[in-house]
């Protein structure tokens, strides 16, 4: 039995955590969340209050049915938006206030149906109206449902030019959604990155390659899911922890060689405790017998089985 079998079984006999959240309050039903409070159904954030059937929000309160969206407040059905307040179905629009159904729009006030503004407000399907104008015609426009609302705009949504990649601040970096980034490449839904490569969902990190997930973290390689790491790899589910190889659900350790569900842990091979010196001698034995048998460097086996479908 090689060593990642090993480490299966382990995992399978191991007590898994069924939430994965760090210092929430009063949250119930979030996952790979963080310093939250008072969030429902919201998954992959961070530090955001009062919201409700959320994906990847940061610094948000009132929110709800959003996805990857930062500082944002009172907005309903937003995507990748900044900084936003009181916007319902609106698009990659940032520094925007009490607009509706509008994409790419940038310092804009009281918009509706438009794309590709820069600091306009009153604007009705990229036409400029009166305030007295604007909030008549809005009060009608708001009793139309969203498909209606979407067929009205299609022809201003495909004819208006768009910039190639969102994101700014960005330096030396290649991908899309991407913010505050240098020397980085094939990055996508990600802040503040530094010599990163091949990223989703990094968060405030250098030095990553291969990850997704991931924030506040340095010299990783092929993470899924975690926060505050150093120097670790291969593993899923980890915080605040650093040299972990190989490990699942392990919290506020360091040097740990594949481990599952432990915390504050050190010196570690598949949950059995070593001696220091002892633990990088047999660490070093691992290694090499997994690069004979063709495992090292490879991923373990999905925590959960795949689902089979019949007639289709």
């Amino acid at each position: 039995m090689n060593f990642l079998e090993q480490f299966e079984l382990l995992r399978q006999k191991t007590p898994r955590a069924g939430l994965q959240c760090v210092q929430n309050e009063n949250s119930p039903y979030c996952q790979y969340t963080e310093k939250s409070k008072n969030c429902y159904m919201t998954f992959a954030s961070y530090q955001s209050e009062d919201c409700i059937y959320n994906h990847r929000l940061f610094y948000c309160r009132d929110c709800a049915d959003c996805t990857m969206s930062v500082k944002c407040e009172l907005c309903f059905e937003c995507v990748d938006c900044q900084n936003c307040y009181n916007c319902d179905f609106c698009m990659q629009c940032e520094n925007t206030i009490d607009s509706y159904y509008s994409f790419d729009c940038v310092g804009c006030n009281n918009c509706f149906g438009c794309v590709g503004l820069r600091r306009k407000k009153f604007y009705i399907f990229n036409k400029e109206f009166s305030k007295e104008e604007y909030f008549a015609k809005i009060a009608e426009l708001r009793k139309k449902p969203a498909d209606e609302i979407y067929g009205l705009m299609s022809e201003i949504y495909w004819n208006t030019p768009r910039i190639a990649v969102f994101g700014k601040n960005n330096e030396g970096s290649f991908g899309d959604n991407i913010h505050n980034c240098k020397d980085s490449y094939w990055i996508f839904d990600s802040f503040g990155l530094r010599d990163c490569f091949y990223m989703y969902f990094g968060d405030d990190s250098k030095d990553l390659y291969d990850c997704t997930h991931l924030g506040w973290s340095e010299m990783c390689y092929e993470i899924m899911s975690g926060g505050n790491l150093n120097n670790c790899s291969f593993c899923s589910g980890s915080w605040f922890s650093s040299n972990l190889e190989y490990c699942d659900l392990v919290y506020n350790s360091h040097d740990c060689f594949g481990c599952a569900s432990l915390n504050h842990a050190q010196y570690r091979i598949l949950n059995v405790p070593y001696e220091k010196e002892e633990y990088f001698a047999r660490v070093a034995e691992i290694k090499e017998q997994m690069k004979k048998d063709g495992t090292h460097g490879k991923w373990f086996n999905s925590t959960y089985p795949e689902v089979l479908t019949y007639g289709y």
